[in-house]
């Protein structure tokens, strides 16, 4: 027997709405994960079929939310997804988890991952009372880089050969947000 998803709760900003995602979402999430640019960085590869996303699409919707959990970021008009945030290597005892984003690349530099990620945090340190956020962070994302500095992480070092994705190594740069820490995306008037 299946058992059913453990629904999500909904976070809202004037643009977006954060939901648990639906089988409809995949060609929203295909447009991330088959672009190579969008998924440089990424910790598996490029999808080449769309069945790909629809299975990833999949075991987003099916979730344990004191491991993981997978938001679809839809804007708030059409509710149309155009990529995710994401928690997931939870430890709740120690009140910690990592987080994940992408943003469609045809909707990047409109600060909508800003904003994404910013309601997902709120939510982390206000409601799962959150003590540590942390992500890792390819040293060559820039863009990331400057995002997580922006919500008011900081970098805590580098992680040399922290990711095997295919056959290849990959270093990552460590970045933690406490919840004592300042928090950049509350200054946003997006969020309010």
């Amino acid at each position: 027997m299946v058992k059913a998803p453990i629904p999500h709760p909904i976070l809202s900003t004037s643009r977006l709405t954060l939901r648990q995602f639906r089988a409809d979402d995949a060609e929203g999430m295909h447009r991330c994960f088959s672009d190579a640019g969008a998924m440089r960085f990424w910790d598996h590869a490029v999808h080449s079929k769309a069945s790909e996303s629809e299975r990833s699409v999949r075991r987003f919707i099916d979730c344990t939310p004191t491991y993981y959990r997978f938001w679809a970021v839809a804007e708030a008009a059409s509710d149309r997804c155009i990529g995710m945030v994401n928690y997931h290597d939870g430890h709740m005892r120690s009140r910690r988890v990592t987080i994940g984003y992408i943003v469609d690349p045809a909707r990047q530099r409109e600060g909508i991952a800003f904003e994404a990620v910013g309601a997902m945090l709120d939510f982390c340190f206000g409601e799962l009372g959150l003590h540590r956020v942390q992500a890792f962070i390819h040293p060559d994302n820039t863009a990331s880089r400057k995002l997580a500095e922006k919500l008011g992480f900081r970098c805590e070092g580098r992680l040399r050969d922290h990711l095997r994705v295919g056959g290849e190594w990959r270093d990552e740069m460590l970045y933690a947000l406490l919840a004592k820490d300042d928090r950049g995306w509350k200054q946003n008037p997006l969020l309010a």
